[in-house]
């Protein structure tokens, strides 16, 4: 009767706490989906632009990871400055150009293209 009674004790315990540990712990951090560059579509020549890269999750929450990302463009019109997310552009030689400026963050990528256009002074 004793051994019973222990059991049926030991064993409420447990589902008790096995109970109290699901419904306490702590929620499933969200699926990073995509990442997306957020940025002007064109930017004037001889100017510094500012473009976020920015992690979507499944939960529908965006943040802003461009200090984690790798942000990079290949055009000799312009550059990527150490700071991230800073594009500065250069003089132009015709009236505009087109350059794609690419992010890479947790193994994910994205790209936009940009306009540069000649300043009209």
């Amino acid at each position: 009767m004793k051994k019973t009674i222990l059991f049926s004790v030991i064993f409420t315990v447990l589902a008790a706490v096995s109970f109290c540990a699901f419904a306490v712990s702590p929620a499933q951090k969200p699926k990073l989906l995509e990442i997306k560059i957020v940025g002007p579509d064109s930017v004037p020549e001889n100017t510094q632009s500012i473009f976020c890269v920015v992690a979507v999750y499944d939960d529908g929450s965006e943040v802003e990871v461009t200090a984690d990302a790798d942000v990079k463009v290949v055009s000799d019109e312009c550059k990527v400055l150490n700071l991230g997310g800073i594009v500065e552009t250069f003089k132009l030689k015709k009236p505009q150009k087109q350059f794609t400026i690419c992010a890479n963050y947790r193994s994910l990528e994205a790209q936009k293209p940009v306009t540069i256009f000649a300043d009209k002074k």
